[in-house]
């Protein structure tokens, strides 16, 4: 699968690929962004921002935000606590980044990260959501087939006996 989820003027967030484990979903994202018009002190602090690195960080307002909506109903948002453990499996599902990283040069920069969705999804449509002010993108979405990633699950070999 490849799709994508948001753009802006000079920024596309895009669904890259999923990898499906026995339980639980990892959603590969790259985001794109171009210099577009912006002199080099612009262009620096833009990357600065769209990396993560940015003063408005993980808390501002702008920020980029994940979240996902279920097929039974369930709304779930990611919390921006990379790498954090989930602390209450109870809770139901979590949606958190689990790595990212990226690069660029004078004229566009690229971010790839992975959301982790944990245990596997209901049978269904979700719905992938993202909202980054900051870069221009709305409340913007992408349908993901529940059920197909079950079914790929369900056929996952463990790597060792």
């Amino acid at each position: 699968m490849s799709e994508v989820i948001g753009r802006g003027d000079d920024v596309v967030v895009a669904l890259a690929s999923a990898r499906v484990f026995s339980d639980g979903v990892e959603l590969l994202i790259e985001r794109h962004l171009r210099r577009g018009s912006r002199d080099h002190r612009q262009w620096r602090a833009a990357q600065t921002e769209f990396s993560g690195h940015g003063a408005g960080g993980a808390s501002g307002d702008d920020r980029l935000r994940w979240g996902m909506a279920l097929d039974d109903g369930k709304r779930i948002f990611e919390d921006r606590s990379f790498g954090a453990p989930v602390t209450d499996p109870s809770d139901g599902h979590t949606l958190r980044v689990i790595r990212g990283g990226g690069g660029g040069g004078s004229s566009k920069y690229l971010m790839r990260e992975s959301l982790w969705l944990w245990p596997l999804p209901p049978e269904g449509p979700l719905e992938l959501v993202v909202q980054w002010p900051a870069f221009g993108i709305g409340e913007s979405r992408v349908i993901v087939d529940g059920g197909q990633l079950r079914a790929l699950a369900a056929a996952v070999k463990p790597l060792w006996g």
